[in-house]
């Protein structure tokens, strides 16, 4: 089923309908109710297990023959967007072409009061967006150093895109924390959305 232009889902236990984008029982025994957003990554198993060699997988039916980035060869029909809920204190959506996150690769937003950077990874095609902070009031400003990398400008540490933990530098261990968001149809995200800024 699609509402918006978005597909639903149903749960096996009461049959509940919920909106995807939104994490929301849309009707049914669970109607208003918000599941967590919990942060995740849409990337390929061989960046994956690279990443985390240690890691358990979970065998599910396919409905694809293989995860493949192409699915993204027309970035500017997709969003990287933060869910309403996702961000503390703050009820907006903000979202991010992703065809201007393959070019820029680190995109500054913002969210009411609140900085945040979106990150993107070409191998798989993996975005992350975190507070550009690690300490209430202490704004960072990042620029990327290449794929796997980004600098702060006020202390020059370095930073993992693909966790945001600093690896070099003054911050070295510290970790950005990280908003669940979610790749989208540019036009789902927008009925859901509307007035909401696209960057």
């Amino acid at each position: 089923m699609l509402w918006k232009r978005s597909l639903v889902m149903r749960d096996l236990e009461t049959g509940t309908l919920w909106s995807h984008l939104l994490g929301r029982g849309m009707r049914g025994q669970h109607q208003g109710l918000q599941l967590e957003i919990l942060p995740a990554a849409m990337t390929n198993w061989q960046d994956w297990r690279a990443r985390h060699p240690d890691t358990t997988l979970l065998a599910m039916s396919r409905t694809a023959r293989a995860y493949t980035d192409r699915a993204w060869r027309d970035a500017s029909s997709f969003v990287y967007g933060l869910p309403r809920g996702a961000i503390a204190d703050s009820e907006a959506a903000p979202a991010v072409s992703l065809a201007t996150l393959q070019r820029n690769q680190i995109v500054p937003l913002e969210a009411g009061d609140t900085a945040l950077i979106v990150t993107h990874h070409p191998t798989g095609g993996s975005a992350h967006a975190y507070l550009a902070r690690i300490e209430a009031g202490d704004t960072l400003s990042f620029e990327r150093i290449d794929a796997d990398t980004m600098r702060d400008i006020k202390t020059g540490s370095i930073w993992q895109v693909l966790t945001g933990k600093a690896i070099a530098g003054s911050h070295k261990g510290k970790r950005l924390t990280e908003i669940p968001g979610t790749i989208s149809f540019r036009h789902a995200w927008e009925d859901f959305f509307p007035g909401e800024k696209i960057w």
